[in-house]
């Protein structure tokens, strides 16, 4: 018995880690067994978006193996549409279509497949300034993402908006002095081209872009058109 004892110690003496393992931080290993044992907390919810949050999400490594799970589980989805991570507050926006997936069946299957401890509801009260203004944006996008759908994806809000606008001008202008609360017309149809101009940079950038360049390959044909005549002269 004795013997065996001993046998028994000097085994585990020599399974002891070597300098290399023992090395490793203990709050690394605190923190891999808590993003192991912490669940997928569900912060926000409307019809095709989800926001999600958890603390494997805040500043991963680059390949984390839980946030690869995470977003593999999320594409392969029915019905997924986008990934969007933000690693600063641990938060992820899953948007997808809500015809083709419970948002309780997608998140159990991106919970399970990343290896979190189930899911949970946020049901704190007390939110932050930059949890508002994503609350915010949640909506307007899922506003925005319901009109261009009602418009089978001609226009959205950034369209839709700046018409609105240029309508109340027209009506502010028939109206004039009666219009009430309405405002002035040129004050109406102002903005309307301001946020128009605003949403649309890019294009209206490319479109000038485009005008400069025919406009110098103009230039150019017309000095070749001038230095022929002048050489038949």
């Amino acid at each position: 018995m004795r013997s065996h004892s001993g046998a028994g110690v000097k085994g585990s003496e020599q399974q002891r880690p070597g300098p290399a393992e023992q090395e490793t931080p203990v709050s690394e290993a605190v923190n891999q067994a808590r993003c192991l044992d912490e669940p997928l907390r569900l912060v926000h919810h409307h019809a095709g978006y989800l926001r999600v949050r958890a603390g494997a999400f805040v500043r991963p490594e680059e390949n984390d193996p839980m946030v690869a799970a995470a977003r593999a589980a999320a594409e392969s989805a029915a019905g997924f549409r986008s990934w969007n991570l933000n690693p600063k507050t641990g938060s992820v926006v899953v948007e997808y279509d809500p015809g083709t997936i419970e948002p309780d069946d997608l998140l159990k299957h991106i919970a399970k497949s990343a290896g979190f401890h189930g899911v949970e509801i946020a049901t704190r009260r007390k939110v932050n300034r930059q949890e508002v203004v994503s609350a915010f944006l949640d909506r307007v996008q899922g506003v925005n993402h319901a009109v261009s759908q009602m418009t089978g994806g001609r226009a959205d809000l950034r369209e839709l908006g700046p018409v609105a606008l240029a309508a109340i001008a027209v009506v502010s202008f028939i109206v004039n002095d009666d219009r009430g609360r309405l405002p002035q017309w040129s004050s109406a149809l102002y903005h309307s081209y301001r946020v128009f101009m605003h949403w649309h940079r890019p294009e209206v950038r490319t479109r000038e872009r485009a005008g400069r360049q025919q406009e110098e390959r103009g230039g150019e044909d017309l000095s070749s058109d001038e230095i022929g005549s002048d050489a038949f002269e």
